[in-house]
């Protein structure tokens, strides 16, 4: 009895060829369902509301607190402030109260900062999160951001006003 390895042989190699070109059309296009959410993401978002940074005097504070029970992982924080380093100060914090001057009556974020509350940002399309954006006491810009990510890097595509919820001054 004789077997004919030859066909076996070209069978596996048009499987082999079927799956890698899946896979190859199924990572790194785009938008195709889930995608993890780290620092890049989350810093497609920061950039929208960084306030612009003088050239002749100290980086602006950006205080950043998440919104909700989760908080950022601390590689995160650290690829986000190494990000900005050069224009800016992010500093992260846990609790909001921390980051506002309660000795203030108009109650701003400490050092003439402005705080930023970022949710969670969806791992499926569409990527989207809230913003609230915080500079005094009842001054609290709220945004729904929807991002795209296309080759692992992140993009906001919209953004657009909604009520603020979370940051919400003189409380």
């Amino acid at each position: 009895m004789s077997f004919d390895s030859g066909g076996v042989t070209r069978w596996r190699r048009s499987l082999l060829a079927v799956v890698a070109l899946a896979v190859a059309s199924g990572c790194g296009g785009g938008d195709q369902g889930t995608s993890p959410v780290g620092a890049d993401g989350y810093m497609a978002v920061i950039d929208e509301f960084l306030p612009p940074a003088p050239f002749d005097s100290d980086r602006p504070v950006v205080y950043v607190a998440r919104l909700g029970d989760k908080p950022f992982a601390l590689e995160d924080q650290v690829a986000m402030i190494e990000a900005v380093e050069e224009s800016h100060d992010l500093r992260f914090v846990d609790e909001i109260a921390a980051a506002v001057d309660t000795e203030d009556s108009d109650a701003p974020p400490r050092s003439d900062g402005v705080l930023l509350g970022i949710g969670t940002i969806s791992t499926v399309v569409p990527h989207a999160v809230r913003v609230e954006v915080y500079t005094a006491a009842g001054v609290v810009d709220a945004h729904k951001v929807t991002l795209t990510v296309r080759d692992d890097v992140w993009r906001v595509e919209s953004s657009e006003s909604v009520e603020p919820e979370v940051l919400i001054g003189d409380e």
